[in-house]
């Protein structure tokens, strides 16, 4: 606990004596605090309603954290939430570890993910939002399996949700965990919690403004665009002037097309390069074919992933963290995607890393994700999927012949 918050607030110093102005290439070094969240929260002060004056991405719980250290005056106070929730995460991580993995074995975790570069640079050095839902998330998944207190656990999730959306995902598999631990009743009671927690954040949003609402937060189809109020999406704070902006002759071939699907600053899609180096010329109502592709694409897989853990008799505990790990990385791998997404996942990442080859695992994927050419993101989460299956499936193997050769010598012991 010392040594992450140690490590994390010097990089949270470095940022502020430094104005975040250090880079790496290939980085997505996203000035997010400064363009996006600060405005907002300056909106917000001001008395304009998220979701209905101006768009804000992600669910009410995030505007208000920030907003409630905006009355600092520093620059850098909003941030103080997003770093100190970043460095609390490896509290859950080591006592989960110690339960799953022994002691030394919680803390070869926790000092991986404290030590976790993409955490260390999105996360403390440009104060991106992934943590106070990744801090929470954990929390919940803490208090499920390790202190069986259920109801806790699923207030600690609406939470979670409440900072960032993509810890809904949690709620199914989390669900069918209750009902094979206690049983469907049980499952209701946590899922009435999840909603009313979540309904109750909601307010007024919901009942203001349902569809911008819904849209904004979970990218609801919108059919009212014209009545959207100026300056929406970006609140003036965006409208660079003219003689800072990039003409397309200034671009290099592939920017010149990849602009023509997405903006140079979009998420990233395993349909994108594609596009970009394969394919000739196309409409872009081509490319929004694909995408939706992804998007059934990514609805099947969720959908089997929720399958294979209800055809399990019983739903080990690190079965429970693994799965939370596959219905994200999936979400990742089929939907518009950043780098510093990964500071989500670095948590259960470093949980499973439980020996040499997946600490060394863990090292590699953190610099290769920031080393990597952003197209190549989605891709990246993708071969980490199939490296996380095959490597269950490789231990389940060796298992299963543990588990005949102990069998066989307890037949020629009982033989003798």
């Amino acid at each position: 606990m010392a040594a992450s918050l140690a490590v994390k607030f010097v990089l949270f110093l470095l940022s502020i004596e430094s104005a975040m102005s250090f880079s790496l290439p290939f980085s997505e070094a996203w000035k997010d605090y400064a363009y996006a969240y600060v405005p907002t929260v300056q909106a917000f002060r001001s008395g304009y309603m998220p979701y209905r004056d101006f768009f804000h991405a992600y669910p009410p719980l995030f505007l208000y954290a920030l907003a409630l250290l905006s009355f600092l005056p520093c620059s850098w106070s909003m941030a103080l939430p997003l770093v100190a929730s970043d460095a609390l995460t490896v509290v859950p991580v080591y006592l989960m570890g110690k339960r799953f993995l022994g002691e030394r074995g919680a803390f070869v975790a926790s000092l991986l993910f404290a030590f976790a570069p993409v955490n260390l640079f999105y996360v403390d050095y440009l104060w991106l939002n992934p943590p106070l839902t990744t801090f929470f998330l954990m929390l919940s998944v803490y208090l499920l399996l390790c202190e069986q207190r259920f109801d806790l656990a699923a207030l600690t999730l609406a939470v979670s949700i409440g900072f960032k959306q993509t810890s809904l995902l949690a709620l199914p598999i989390v669900l069918l965990y209750v009902v094979k631990k206690r049983s469907v009743v049980g499952a209701l009671r946590y899922f009435l919690i999840v909603t009313s927690v979540c309904l109750a954040f909601s307010i007024p949003y919901i009942l203001v403004e349902p569809t911008r609402y819904l849209f904004s937060v979970f990218r609801v189809p919108i059919r009212m665009w014209g009545q959207l109020p100026d300056n929406y999406f970006q609140l003036g704070f965006t409208n660079l002037p003219e003689s800072t902006t990039v003409g397309t002759a200034t671009l290099d071939w592939f920017q010149s097309k990849w602009t023509r699907y997405v903006p140079l600053q979009g998420g990233m899609t395993l349909s994108l390069p594609i596009f970009i180096f394969l394919l000739p010329e196309m409409r872009v109502d081509v490319y929004y074919q694909a995408d939706l592709v992804l998007k059934i694409l990514l609805f099947a897989s969720y959908g089997i992933l929720l399958y294979r853990a209800h055809i399990k008799e019983e739903l080990a505990d690190e079965t429970l963290i693994k799965y939370l790990l596959y219905g994200v990385l999936i979400l990742f791998i089929f939907s518009p995607v950043y780098k510093y997404y990964a500071a989500g996942i670095t948590p259960f990442l470093a949980l499973l890393a439980e020996k040499r080859r997946g600490a060394a695992a863990f090292a590699l994927f953190n610099v290769v994700l920031l080393a990597v050419p952003r197209l190549l993101t989605s891709y990246l989460f993708l071969v980490l999927l199939a490296w996380l299956f095959r490597n269950r499936v490789g231990r389940t193997r060796e298992e299963r012949g543990r588990t005949t050769f102990a069998q066989v010598r307890n037949i020629d012991v009982q033989d003798d």
